[in-house]
């Protein structure tokens, strides 16, 4: 997903302020999610959705006014209730890595506010698309920081 960065998100030390990195993250990798089945076209069809429960963002390296960005997202792990993901910030003109997110999410039924577990064919969707995505390397110098599940 292409964007660029908007001159209301500059802070007084004159690049991205970090909510909006989160912002960005949150928005946009909610639309991505879509892709593989959870995004808010599920959310309307089935009144459920993905909370999100921890994050982890690291901030790399600035981007300024205007610059381009390519959002990336790829799953690192699924099971029946929970999603982990990775999304990647690219400044695009020059090809470095901004920032990345770590995403945590809970598969919760809105109309309980309760976890639910996936419906088998989402679930089946997911665990494909981790697989899938596991065959691509990892940013250089990222390690994973949160569990699908707590030890």
């Amino acid at each position: 997903m292409s964007l660029a960065v908007k001159p209301d998100w500059i802070d007084e030390y004159g690049h991205m302020n970090a909510a909006h990195y989160v912002g960005v993250f949150d928005r946009h990798g909610f639309e991505l999610l879509g892709r593989y089945g959870v995004g808010a076209d599920y959310t309307r069809q089935t009144r459920c959705g993905i909370y999100t429960m921890n994050i982890h963002v690291a901030y790399l390296r600035e981007v300024l006014a205007g610059d381009p960005l390519e959002l990336r997202l790829r799953l690192l792990e699924a099971d029946d209730k929970r999603l982990l993901c990775l999304m990647e910030l690219i400044q695009a003109r020059d090809g470095y890595l901004a920032s990345t997110m770590e995403q945590l999410s809970l598969h919760v039924d809105l109309e309980t506010r309760r976890a639910k577990p996936f419906p088998a064919e989402v679930a089946a969707r997911l665990a494909g698309a981790a697989q899938d995505h596991a065959q691509h390397s990892l940013p250089e110098g990222y390690r994973r920081l949160l569990p699908l599940k707590r030890a």
